[in-house]
Order: C-alpha cells, then structure tokens, then sequence
C-alpha cells in the first residue's frame, strides 16, 4: 500500500491526481501541499487525503515539514511532484534562481535523505527538448534538450529541473520517474504547460503542429508510475495533433472580443520587426511538437483514454475532452 505525498495538489493536474489515487485501492494516503489554503474539493476525500500549506522554494520551510510529527506519522513513502507554478519573478529566491528549480532540488534533497521514501515521480514537459526545423517533429525520450539561450525563461526552469531529476536515475535508493507531458487540456478546454499558446500563438508563416493530452490520461500516467517497477523517462500525450493556429482560436481575445487570426499575425510580425518579442519566443512556436510514447506504453502499460476534440466555428469554438469508444 502506497503512501503518497502529491506537490502542488491544488492545482488542476493536482485534483485530477487526487481522485484517481483516492479511488486505487493500492493508495492509503494522499498528503498534499499546496501554497494556499486547503483546496475544497479535498472535503470529498477526506477519508484518504491530508493536506498542509507549504512553500517548497523555501528551505526552512521544507526541512521543518520534512521533520515534523505530523509527516513522521503519514510514513510516506513516494513523492509526486507537480510543478504547476506560474513562475513570478518576484517569488524567485536570492540569486535569481526560479522557484519551480530551487523546489525541485530541495525535495529531492530531502527525500535522499529519508529511507523511507523509495519512489520519486515528477511531472515534467515535453518542451524540454530543442526545438527542430519543421512543422511536425517526432520526438522520443532520447532527444536533446533545449539548451537555447534566447529560449522562455519557463521553458528554462523546466530543462534545469528536469536535468535534476535525471541526476538521480541511477540512485539505487530512489527509482526516479519522469514523465514529460504534451499539452495538458484540461475539462474545462483550459492548455496547461504550453509555451506556443501562452504568447498569442505562432509569428507569421507557421503554423506548427502540437500533440496534445487530456487531464485525466496525466492522472492516469502518474497513478501508472508510481506503481511501475522501471525507473526512466517516459513521454506521455494523447492520440489527437492539432495545428497551433486552431488551439489558439480559443486563446486569441481582446478583452471579450475575438482577435481574427491575420490580426493577431501583423501584432506578431510588428513585435518581431521591432524586436519586443525575441526574448520571449521559444522555437516551439515555430516548429512541431509531436510525442513517441511507444516506451511509455510498453513499460508502463499507457495508453491514452481520452481524446481532444474542437467542437464549432469561430466564436462558437469550444475545446472539449471525451473518453474513446
């Protein structure tokens, strides 16, 4: 019976997450942390799932979680950790380090530490790799990361976490679990962890195309690493590719209006022409990101559940996932 100790539990990943170890009957506790106050939805699985608020950027606050009674008697025994964090730079630490990297490390620190905690499964994203030339581009777990230096400061924050991670692969205390995510769509057609949406879409003349994953399929992949026996890397995504310029029909607005997408291409063209957008842009808004997740589903048994699909036209554009047949 699995103990686990779910980060940034009220986060959308996070609720997702807490139902499906709640409802597997090989989880007796669900401890999450998050940075507010305890979620509300928790009510519903009070039986299973403790919560405490917690800052994991921080050292001291760590450590004191780490080493008080109250997680001595949760006897956990494998971490989760979800780095659904904006990252603010007025948050970051001395020395400009970004949160989601500072966390990662320490709780991973901490963890080598305790004997007791024997599995480590972190939630990556498949935008760590470098971006290559072309509108659709397979990706396996083999591929180079993107150490590009005009790259998303975000972006940059996940590479450096992730190569942390990957640091502890051969611990023969700790099997280590990566899972690098496609696009995350969640219930309500939100894009969770996509650097090509989060910017207004692509700049004129591309349109690259992008694999994407439902919510429930993550919860799912996650519930499958932390009862796997093979420790490594794993890419996770649904069936469905979509062209960037469709997603971000739902994302182009101005205030309640729709911005048409050859106007949201001329403020493209117009930032890169004055150069405001050079230091922001990642070459994921100009080149395809397609996933293998053939590993995935020969070790950890995935398979995706869940399908993507853009129901309507313009205005009445609506991004809905729906179990497969």
């Amino acid at each position: 019976m699995r103990r686990v100790l779910v980060t940034h539990i009220d986060s959308p990943v996070g609720r997702r997450l807490t139902k499906a170890l709640y409802h597997d009957p090989e989880v007796a506790l669900v401890f999450g942390t998050g940075t507010g106050p305890r979620p509300s939805f928790l009510d519903a699985y009070r039986e299973k799932c403790a919560y405490q608020p917690l800052d994991l950027a921080k050292a001291r606050h760590l450590t004191s979680f780490f080493r008080s009674e109250r997680f001595a008697r949760a006897q956990v025994d494998s971490v989760i950790h979800l780095p659904f964090v904006r990252e603010q730079t007025g948050e970051r630490i001395p020395g400009n380090v970004p949160s989601l990297v500072s966390e990662t490390r320490r709780l991973v620190e901490e963890c080598k530490k305790r004997r007791g905690i024997v599995r480590f499964v972190y939630l990556s994203s498949a935008f760590v790799y470098r971006p290559e030339p072309g509108n659709v581009n397979v990706f396996s777990e083999d591929q180079l990361l993107g150490f590009e230096a005009e790259g998303d400061c975000e972006v940059r924050a996940w590479i450096d976490a992730d190569l942390i991670c990957q640091g502890e692969l051969n611990d023969p205390q700790l099997m280590m679990t990566i899972l690098r995510a496609a696009t995350i769509v969640t219930e309500g057609g939100d894009f969770l962890q996509c650097p090509p949406l989060s910017h207004g879409g692509p700049p004129v003349g591309f349109d690259p195309m992008l694999s994407v994953v439902a919510d429930r399929d993550i919860a799912r992949a996650l519930v499958l690493a932390l009862h796997g026996d093979r420790p490594g890397i794993y890419n996770i995504s649904g069936r469905d590719v979509f062209p960037c310029s469709e997603l971000c029909q739902e994302e182009q607005r101005f205030g309640p209006l729709r911005v048409p997408r050859l106007v949201s291409a001329a403020f493209s063209l117009l930032d890169q022409t004055l150069g405001r957008s050079r230091r922001r842009r990642s070459g994921f808004q100009r080149y395809g990101l397609v996933l293998n997740t053939r590993l995935a589903a020969e070790v950890l048994g995935f398979e995706p559940q869940y399908r993507v699909e853009l129901r309507g036209r313009g205005p009445d554009l609506r991004v809905d996932t729906v179990r497969c047949r």
